[in-house]
């Protein structure tokens, strides 16, 4: 990649001069930079409809520009369209001084900047109208504040009625659905050491007939990330004249906007620039770009992302080996600073036992996956029938999961892996940990509107896969704090169990520990496996410091469900450092496609 030089917003060189070869064909002006003091006509539909101002930005070949009482017919003609045009415009001479040539590139960029304002909307409304009882911007429903308040009066009662047995078997409740989750994970051993031993699936493909593959990359004040991450994407084994790469920056964010400028960006890559409005979260910058995508597929990455080069043919593979029901492929996501400190190597093996264990055995169980923020691939009918992103969820990427299984579709797994930047500062984890833990609870709150039709919609096995990655998921961060005490209790004094008072008190202890037991050594197992997958070793000497771990996870479900009722969509950015010397680069191709594929049976950590 080259610098220095300042694109015009007319498209690159390349494109530039195949355009000024026709208008000159044509006799016709050629404008590449139309002028912004220009008001595009557009489309436009009162309903909140954008599909055709959509339509006409994908297609990037005409837009009408006003300037007062005079108009001028941007035209992008492609080669084969010169000789009608040639015929019109012998026809009628006259016709010529109110045509002006420019680039595709020039065109979307007018229609989508006069645009914006029915684009954000959309981004900011459009899901809410379309599936209101599915969106997040409402927090409760009444029939659920009636609920809770029921709950809260019952156990109140409870509570008042049989004192500490009530809390015991709440307790003996919530251990029960916490095992169950270590049992999901012992069944991820397995299927990590299976996939160990498993060789990777080729790439061959006809590039010829590849089709157009749309990345879209939310920014926000990553000026300082987007050289190493146009890098990354121009490594892309993929056609350069079918990808359809869309940086979406803020318009508060000029910085962001002003370092990608200055980068010499191919003709695949396009910078949209979102109107400042509420919520200012992730899904709305992707709501506001996903009517515009090109492609017949679709993927997400961050500014901190490395995908492997091969990850989007692996996608696509897969997406033609499936039916039409296989709505999204979720890349695994890996993380290449875990030596920096403690906090990064638990991240670490947390993404490792989720991206590289956990999910692929929820999709052997046929479950919803909980979709990864990141490189998650989509069939763009698929995700634009099912509504996008609610702009309003700040973990849209669970919601968009089981959002899908409700409408009959099916998500997968590949093997290429995307690597990416754990937080290094307690200040950045926790805020991070914080809003998906927050998101998670939005997401479980939204879909349990109405747990009888979606049990109907998604059957049993998904909806006790729901339960379990779900509400499982804040239930196992909420109770660590208890289960550490029990067993500090029980080290401290080992007949505090004989002394319990009760047969049911006994009982909590007992499973608390053996819960926290459980949970140590399936941590311990299953990131063994997915690490030894990757020809990777833990940090030595950080699993003894878990239980900490553990703690700092409640303390970020107990901000969660503060932020959670005080500042619901709230979106908690996290900061990136950018790149340093890293053990793995994009442009090691070679040695990092040995590591990112499990070939042949690896020697153990």
């Amino acid at each position: 990649m080259r610098y220095g030089w300042d694109p015009p917003g007319g498209g690159t060189p390349d494109e530039a001069t195949r355009s000024a070869a026709l208008a000159a064909r044509l006799g016709l002006p050629f404008d590449p930079t139309p002028k912004r003091t220009f008001e595009t006509a557009v489309p436009h539909e009162g309903n909140g409809d954008v599909a055709p101002l959509a339509a006409a930005i994908r297609a990037g070949r005409v837009a009408m520009l006003e300037d007062g009482g005079s108009r001028r017919l941007l035209i992008a003609p492609r080669a084969e369209d010169v000789g009608r045009l040639a015929t019109a415009l012998a026809a009628a001479p006259d016709l010529a001084a109110r045509l002006t040539v420019t680039t595709p590139s020039a065109i979307r960029r007018c229609l989508t900047e006069s645009g914006s304002v029915q684009l954000v909307d959309h981004a900011v409304s459009g899901f809410d109208r379309a599936h209101p009882d599915l969106s997040a911007r409402r927090l409760l429903t009444s029939a659920q504040v009636v609920f809770l308040l029921f709950c809260l009066a019952l156990g109140g009662l409870a509570l008042w009625h049989f004192g500490w047995q009530a809390v015991q078997v709440v307790n003996i409740a919530l251990g029960i659905l916490f095992l169950a989750l270590i049992l999901l994970r012992l069944l991820a051993v397995s299927v990590a050491l299976e996939r160990t031993f498993r060789p990777a699936p080729p790439l061959d493909v006809d590039r010829s007939r590849l089709p157009v593959y749309s990345v879209l990359v939310p920014l926000y004040d990553e000026a300082h990330m987007v050289a190493d991450l146009a890098r990354a994407l121009e490594a892309l084994d993929w056609p350069k004249d079918r990808l359809d790469i869309k940086f979406i920056v803020e318009e508060r964010d000029r910085a962001t906007r002003h370092a990608l400028e200055r980068l010499e960006l191919g003709r695949e890559f396009e910078i949209l620039v979102v109107p400042d409005r509420a919520p200012r979260t992730k899904p709305k910058a992707l709501d506001f770009a996903l009517p515009l995508a090109r492609g017949r597929f679709v993927t997400v990455y961050d500014a901190e992302d490395r995908p492997d080069p091969g990850q989007l043919l692996e996608a696509y593979l897969a997406f033609a080996s499936g039916d039409e029901r296989l709505a999204c492929i979720q890349a695994p996501l890996l993380v290449d600073n875990d030596d920096v400190n403690g906090l990064t190597a638990f991240f670490a093996m947390e993404y490792s036992m989720q991206f590289d264990g956990v999910l692929p055995t929820l999709v052997a169980l046929d479950m919803p996956l909980p979709l990864g923020g990141t490189s998650n691939h989509f069939r763009i009918e698929a995700l634009r029938a099912v509504g996008g992103w609610d702009p309003y969820n700040v973990t849209e990427d669970a919601d968009l999961g089981i959002r899908f299984a409700r409408c009959g579709y099916r998500s997968g797994t590949i093997t290429r892996p995307t690597y990416e930047e754990a937080p290094r500062t307690m200040r950045l984890w926790l805020k991070q940990r914080t809003r998906w833990l927050k998101g998670w609870m939005q997401t479980f709150l939204v879909h349990m509107r109405h747990p009888v039709r979606l049990w109907r919609s998604i059957g049993s096995r998904r909806m006790l896969g729901f339960l379990l990655t779900g509400f499982g998921t804040i239930v196992a961060a909420a109770i660590h704090p208890v289960y550490i005490a029990s067993a500090v209790a029980l080290a401290i004094d080992p007949t505090v169990i004989w002394r319990a008072g009760s047969p049911l008190a006994a009982a909590v202890i007992f499973l608390n520990v053996f819960n926290f037991v459980a949970g140590y050594v399936v941590f311990a197992l299953l990131s063994r496996a997915t690490l030894r997958l990757r020809r990777k070793k833990r940090q030595p000497g950080v699993l003894p410091f878990l239980p900490g771990y553990w703690l700092l996870l409640s303390l970020a479900c107990y901000r969660a469900f503060f932020q959670l009722l005080v500042a619901p969509h709230r979106w908690e950015k996290t900061q990136h450092h950018g790149q340093e010397p890293r053990r793995r680069s994009v442009d090691s191709g070679e040695a990092r496609g040995r590591r990112s594929l499990p070939m042949q049976p690896n020697p153990a950590p």
